[in-house]
C-alpha cells in the first residue's frame, strides 16, 4: 500500500478494501484536483509567512505542488490508488518525494473539513463565473434579436389560447428580463460563495497562528467565513448556486417549450436552422427540435439534483459529516448542465427564423382583438366593462359559428348585436371600429408602460441595454479581482521558491 491508503490511519489498522472502495471519493475528486493543489499551495505560503514551517521546507513542498499542478493541467495526473480522497492523494505524493519530515508539514493547521469546503468554493466559483458569462452572452443575443424583430408581430397566449396581439421583440424582452434576474441571483450567489473557510481547522479553529486573511487574499476571496463552525458546516452557498441555476433552467425550458410548439406544422411560426435540428431515422421529412426537448429534460435533471442536495443536507448535525461527500458531484453536474444549456439557447436565439407571413395569416383569423373592441366600446360608446364584455362575447360566438374572423365585423352588425344583447343602441364611429378590429394596428394603440407598442418596446430596449452594460461590468470586476489575486499568489510563490 505504501504511503497511500494509510496516511491518516494513526490509530486505526488497515481498512478493508471493499470499505475503502465504498468510502473513496477519488472518482469525483478529479473535478477539484487543481483547486486542491492551488488551495494547498496558498496554505503552505501562509505557513511559511507565519514562520510555522521553515522557508526551505516550504520551497521544496511548493515546488512539488507546482509540478503536480502542471501535470494536472496537462492531464497527466490522474487520481488513482488506495486513497480516500484527493487530499490524501496529494499529500501522499508530496511525502513520497520529500519524506515525512518535510512533506508531513504540508497539512499543518488544516483539516480535510476546511480543505474540502475550500475546494468546493473554489470550483463552484469558477463554474459560477462561466455560467455568469454564458448568461450575459445569451442576454446579449436576446436583446440583439429583439432589436431585429422590433415590429415582427406575434400572438401572445394565455392557457395556450389566443390572448392579445404583440411583437416578437416584447416576447424576447420578457425572457431577457427573466434572465437579468437570474444574473442578479448568480452575482449575489457568487459573492456569498467567494468567502474563504480555510483556517477553520476541523471545526473550532487552531492554536497555531494561522493567517486566514492572507490565504483568502492569495486565493482571491472577498473575505472569510468567519465562524469556524459555519466554515466547515455550511453548504448553503452550493445549495443557493443550485437553486439559482434551477430557476434559470426553468426559464430556459419555457422558452424551449414555446419554440417547440411554434415550430410544429400546426403553428409554423418559427423554423430552426438545419444545424440545430435533428432528422428521423426513418421519416425523411422530419425536422425535429431535439435540442430543445433535451433542454427541457435537463431542466428536470437540474431540479432533481437540487432536490437531492437539499435532501442530503436537511438531516445533518452541525459540523462536518461524510454525507457531504456525496453532494459534490451533484453540484458540478447541475452547474455544467446550466452552463451548456445557456450556450445552446444563445445559438438558438441568434439563428431561429420567425415566419412573419404565417404569423400574420394566423393573426388575421384571430379573435384576439376582442379585448381592444371591448375597450373601444368603453371609451367611445360609454358602456361598462361588463356590458362591453357581454356584447363582444356574443359577437365572437356568432362570428365563430359563421366561420368568420373578427376583422369582418361591420358597424351594422355591431349595432344589431347591441340591440339584441343589451337592449339598447350604441354609436361607435366606423373609423374607431376599424382600428379596434385591425389586429396589425392594435399594438400601436397601446398606452400603458411596458406594453406591446413600438414606442414602449424601444424604451425597454434602450433601458435593457444600459442594464446589460452594468451587468457585464459586474462580471469584469469579479474577474479583475481574481486576476489581481493570482498575480499576488504568483509573486508570493516566487518569493519563497527563489529565496
Amino acid at each position: 500500500m505504501g504511503v497511500g491508503g494509510g496516511l491518516y490511519r494513526s490509530r486505526l489498522e488497515k481498512m478493508d478494501e471493499e470499505v475503502l472502495s465504498y468510502l473513496s471519493s477519488l472518482a469525483e475528486d478529479q473535478e477539484i484536483l487543481l483547486d486542491d493543489i492551488e488551495g494547498t499551495m496558498a496554505h503552505v505560503i501562509m505557513l511559511c509567512e507565519q514562520g510555522i514551517i521553515p522557508r526551505d521546507d516550504a520551497a521544496k513542498i511548493l515546488s512539488v505542488l507546482e509540478e503536480l499542478g502542471e501535470k494536472a493541467i496537462q492531464g497527466e495526473l490522474r487520481l488513482e490508488g488506495d486513497y480516500e480522497d484527493v487530499h490524501e492523494f496529494i499529500e501522499s505524493k508530496v511525502i513520497e518525494r520529500l519524506g515525512i519530515e518535510i512533506g508531513g508539514k504540508l497539512h499543518t493547521g488544516r483539516s480535510r473539513n476546511d480543505q474540502i469546503a475550500l475546494d468546493i468554493r473554489l470550483r463552484t466559483r469558477r463554474l459560477l463565473l462561466e455560467i455568469w458569462e454564458a448568461a450575459l452572452k445569451l442576454a446579449d443575443e436576446l436583446l440583439s434579436r429583439a432589436e431585429k424583430e422590433l415590429e415582427t408581430p406575434i400572438i401572445h397566449y394565455t392557457h395556450l389560447q389566443h390572448a392579445q396581439i404583440g411583437y416578437v421583440s416584447q416576447y424576447l424582452l420578457s425572457h431577457l428580463d427573466h434572465l437579468l434576474r437570474d444574473i442578479e441571483r448568480l452575482e449575489g450567489c457568487y459573492r456569498r460563495t467567494n468567502m474563504s473557510p480555510l483556517g477553520a481547522c476541523a471545526v473550532a479553529g487552531s492554536t497555531l497562528p494561522l493567517n486566514r486573511e492572507l490565504v483568502a487574499r492569495l486565493l482571491g476571496f472577498d473575505g472569510l467565513v468567519e465562524n469556524s463552525v459555519d466554515a466547515v458546516s455550511s453548504r448553503d452557498f452550493a445549495l443557493e448556486a443550485l437553486s439559482a441555476v434551477a430557476i434559470m433552467m426553468v426559464n430556459l425550458s419555457r422558452i424551449a417549450e414555446d419554440l417547440i410548439i411554434w415550430s410544429t406544422s400546426e403553428f409554423d411560426y418559427v423554423e430552426l436552422p438545419d444545424s440545430l435540428a435533428s432528422p428521423s431515422s426513418i421519416m425523411p421529412h422530419k425536422k425535429n427540435p431535439c435540442i430543445l426537448e433535451l433542454l427541457r429534460a435537463k431542466t428536470a435533471k437540474v431540479i432533481g439534483l437540487l432536490t437531492g442536495s437539499l435532501s442530503l443536507m436537511k438531516g445533518l448535525p452541525t459540523g462536518y459529516d461524510r454525507d457531504m461527500q456525496e453532494g459534490k458531484p451533484l453540484i458540478w453536474m447541475a452547474l455544467k448542465e446550466a452552463r451548456n444549456s445557456l450556450n445552446i439557447m444563445a445559438k438558438m436565439i441568434s439563428s431561429i427564423r420567425f415566419k412573419r407571413e404565417r404569423i400574420v395569416e394566423a393573426i388575421e383569423q384571430s379573435y384576439a382583438p376582442a379585448i381592444e373592441l371591448t375597450e373601444a366600446l368603453i371609451k367611445h360608446a360609454g358602456l361598462s366593462l361588463r356590458e362591453a364584455h357581454k356584447l363582444v362575447g356574443s359577437i365572437v360566438k356568432t362570428l365563430h359559428e359563421q366561420g368568420r374572423a373578427l376583422r369582418t365585423l361591420t358597424p351594422e352588425e355591431l349595432s344589431a348585436a347591441a340591440s339584441r344583447v343589451l337592449g339598447k343602441s350604441i354609436a361607435l364611429p366606423p373609423t374607431i371600429l376599424e382600428k379596434a378590429i385591425n389586429a396589425m394596428e392594435i399594438p400601436g394603440q397601446r398606452m400603458t408602460v411596458g406594453s406591446a407598442s413600438p414606442k414602449e418596446v424601444r424604451k425597454m430596449i434602450e433601458k435593457r441595454r444600459e442594464m446589460l452594460t452594468r451587468a457585464w461590468a459586474g462580471l469584469k470586476s469579479a474577474e479583475k479581482n481574481l486576476l489581481q489575486a493570482r498575480q499576488f499568489f504568483e509573486e508570493s510563490l516566487k518569493k519563497i521558491i527563489k529565496d
